[in-house]
């Protein structure tokens, strides 16, 4: 008689791959690894993936969907446009902090498979970087249009705080115990938004983004 289909499988899957991709990266990781931690043999990784390339951009996609969910904003936020991009810059770092791992796997797809595969891990990397552009630099066209934020160059603005981002969380995955009085994603998130906040005081229409500077996919 068949053995009943395990309905938590794939998630169970999904979640040892993670930690096993993010402790050993691509190179390091083996299939036979990830089915013992999610406690199946490696035919139940194959009943649900092609193969450990598959199995990797499914363990991408999960961690992808999870922190645009948890980063929508709403369409009118309470306080403008800076208010929303602080919220947004302490979600954001928010969540790498309490999810590492999420954050080994992007350092995994932009280092160790930068030349591997076809373009699509090369396009993977360079999606969620756009995203992230893209999302800061409606923030600043929202604030230089309501008056709470001023960049002068909202995509340039843009690329300089996700930088900022970038920069924090990889020093903070590199030696966590030396940065962590300075990791709380609150504190953070008002310092690199100062830069941009003016108070209200200075109301400027920039709604049109520059043609030369498209960081939408």
């Amino acid at each position: 008689m068949a053995r009943p289909r395990d309905p938590e499988l794939r998630d169970r899957l999904i979640g040892a791959a993670t930690e096993v991709f993010a402790l050993h990266g691509y190179a390091g990781a083996s299939l036979d690894a990830i089915a013992e931690r999610a406690g199946v043999t490696k035919g139940g990784v194959y009943f649900h993936f092609a193969g450990k390339e598959d199995l990797f951009f499914c363990v991408l996609d999960h961690w992808q969907r999870l922190r645009r969910r948890e980063l929508q904003l709403p369409a009118h936020f309470r306080g403008g446009a800076a208010a929303a991009l602080v919220v947004f810059l302490r979600a954001y770092l928010g969540f790498h902090f309490r999810e590492p791992a999420a954050t080994h796997l992007l350092r995994v797809l932009a280092t160790e498979l930068r030349s591997r595969f076809t373009s699509r891990l090369r396009e993977d990397d360079r999606q969620e970087q756009r995203w992230l552009r893209a999302t800061l630099r409606e923030l600043f066209v929202q604030g230089n249009a309501d008056g709470t934020l001023f960049a002068e160059d909202p995509a340039e603005a843009a690329f300089v705080l996700a930088g900022s981002m970038a920069g924090v969380l990889e020093q903070w995955h590199t030696a966590a115990a030396d940065v962590a009085p300075f990791c709380d994603a609150g504190k953070l998130a008002s310092t690199m938004a100062d830069r941009w906040a003016t108070g209200g005081k200075n109301a400027v229409d920039r709604s049109e983004p520059r043609d030369d500077f498209e960081f939408r996919g």
